[in-house]
């Protein structure tokens, strides 16, 4: 039995050692690992622990920039809702506008501009009516409106508001003027000893507009002013219903000018243009001139009214008949004064006179009388067209301050020599302010009532002649102060002509306002010529739709396109 045992037992281990000899064998056998492969076994481990780890870091990545493109979508979106407030309160309160009109119906010219900026008192402007209504009521509404908006954003010291008549009758009563629909005040209050003074002036509607001088002549040839048959019409607005298509232009600006002048000034001036002598010259452009700068402008029949007490510069527009000696004493009385002068006076003579030797008596007493014929020139470079429509060569430095120009040059036609009787004699004096070249002379002209032409006749003076001389009237106070009142004659109603104060080439409004600026101590004036409104509001050039379709069809689409592909493709790379 331990035979057998002994047997088994060795049986089984020499199997087992022969398993164990074979493994051996097989081992040693076997082809080992190259370091190559070793390589490739460490690289796609590592490859694998990295991408672990790159996946890591890539969700944090992708919240980041996450986080930071939501913080600053809202900090956009918070600065554009920002600026969008910001914006519209500015715009609301400094309104800003494109004048794309042919004209710049709707800006304000330079003169205006610089003095709208210098006024340093509260000016409210009350337009009496609903803003829609009134806007839309015609192109020259809505050109008021803006161009008041424009002073408004020139200065803050500037507002305006609407006030709607029929809902507001307690505001209408504040004023002691009569208010209608559309009327306009313009209004400063002030303090002076304590007291509060407000100063007004109101405009109408027709004070805005510049009817055409074919319907002004019609009117005067039938007795009647645009003012006069708008009272008979019931107002401006009736008025305008039926003699609306005579408008030729706006005189908006002009009226604003002239009402911030007349609140804003401490000391306005006051001028009364004498009529009721068959006048030969309205002098309408020109009242246009003083009232645009700042100068109250009424009219008096000398024939059955008084000059006004507060009166500064009285105007005779070339009376085709001779004043009455009561008409001579009332001019008389006020260039004296009471003792006191410091009064002025321009005189318009015209070849179309009568004889006048009342007239011609006052006048010699300031030193000055008008000449008979009138002057030419024979030298072809002092005149226009015709030897009697000359031009001024010889300007005095007196009262030439508000000429925008050294050698200011003044047309005129058909004008009468004013001549100076002594240069100094019993306190009054004289000056000569516009002459003539050395090769003028006067002679008397026939006017064809056909044709309009104009046959010169023989020479009746030759040599230098005056277009306009200054009297002069004196008289010294207790202090050692001198007062002047003074008289201007001019000798032709064409140089204050409608079209000749309009020629830029000339320099007759700015040298004419000038001299009356400098008689009355007014400040600089503004010389603003009205603005016509034709065809649409939007009146653009056709250049300009052209720029304007190109850059908003093309030109906007293409740089929002290649705004977005640069943000793509940068979005794309990151």
């Amino acid at each position: 039995m331990e035979e057998n045992n002994n047997e088994k037992i060795s049986v089984s281990g020499a199997d087992l050692l022969k398993d164990v000899v074979a493994d051996e064998k097989a081992a040693k056998t076997a082809p080992k690992d190259t370091e190559k492969d070793k390589k490739d076994k460490d690289k796609k481990k590592d490859k694998k622990e990295k991408k672990t780890k790159d996946g890591k870091k890539f969700n944090a990545k992708k919240l980041k920039h996450g986080t930071m493109a939501t913080v600053f979508t809202c900090v956009f979106v918070a600065l554009l809702v920002l600026v969008n407030v910001v914006t519209t309160m500015l715009f609301d309160r400094y309104p800003i506008t494109i004048d794309l009109t042919s004209n710049k119906i709707y800006s304000v010219s330079n003169d205006t501009e610089d003095y709208v900026k210098k006024v340093n008192v509260d000016v409210q402007v009350t337009i009496f009516a609903d803003e829609n209504t009134y806007t839309n009521y015609s192109s020259y509404n809505k050109q008021a409106v803006e161009l008041l908006k424009n002073y408004c954003k020139l200065n803050h010291h500037i507002t305006y508001r609407f006030v709607d008549i029929d809902s507001h009758p307690e505001i209408v009563k504040e004023y002691t003027d009569t208010i209608s629909q559309f009327d306009m005040i313009f209004e400063t209050k002030t303090k002076v000893d304590g007291k509060e003074i407000s100063r007004t002036r109101k405009l109408g509607m027709l004070d805005l507009l510049t009817f055409t001088d074919e319907f002004e002549q019609k009117l005067s040839q039938s007795g009647y002013s645009i003012d006069t048959l708008a009272q008979q019409a019931g107002g401006d607005l009736s008025f305008l219903s039926y003699y609306g298509s005579y408008v030729e232009s706006s005189n908006a600006e002009q009226a604003f000018t002239s009402a911030l002048m007349t609140v804003t000034d401490p000391n306005p001036v006051y001028v009364t243009v004498l009529t009721g002598r068959s006048e030969l010259t309205q002098l309408t452009y020109f009242q246009t001139l003083l009232t645009a700068n700042g100068y109250n402008v009424n009219t008096v029949d000398i024939t059955s009214e008084d000059i006004p007490a507060d009166t500064d510069v009285v105007v005779i527009p070339a009376p085709k008949t001779d004043y009455l000696e009561e008409d001579i004493k009332k001019v008389s009385d006020f260039l004296n004064n009471d003792g006191n002068l410091g009064k002025q006076l321009l005189y318009i003579a015209s070849y179309g006179q009568e004889d006048t030797p009342n007239l011609d008596e006052f006048l010699s007493e300031y030193g000055l009388s008008v000449g008979k014929g009138v002057i030419c020139e024979s030298d072809s470079g002092k005149y226009y067209n015709s030897p009697c429509v000359t031009v001024a060569s010889d300007v005095s430095d007196n009262f030439t301050q508000d000429v925008s120009t050294d050698k200011p040059a003044i047309l005129s036609a058909l004008c009468r020599p004013v001549n100076t009787l002594f240069d100094e004699q019993d306190m009054v004096s004289t000056d000569a302010y516009l002459k003539s070249s050395d090769s003028a002379y006067t002679a008397n002209v026939d006017i064809s009532q056909t044709t309009g032409q104009v046959n010169i006749g023989d020479a009746l003076v030759k040599g230098q002649q005056n277009y306009m001389a200054v009297g002069s009237k004196a008289k010294f106070t207790d202090d050692n102060k001198t007062l002047y009142s003074n008289v201007i004659a001019v000798g032709s109603e064409g140089m204050l002509s409608d079209t000749y104060l309009q020629y830029s080439q000339y320099q007759n409004s700015e040298y004419f306002i000038s001299v009356i600026n400098g008689l009355t101590g007014k400040t600089a004036g503004i010389t603003i010529t009205p603005k016509t409104i034709t065809g649409n509001v939007f009146d653009i050039t056709q250049q300009q739709k052209t720029v304007l379709k190109w850059t908003f069809c093309l030109g906007v689409p293409v740089v929002v396109l290649i705004v977005g592909i640069v943000i793509w493709a940068r979005r794309k790379n990151k």
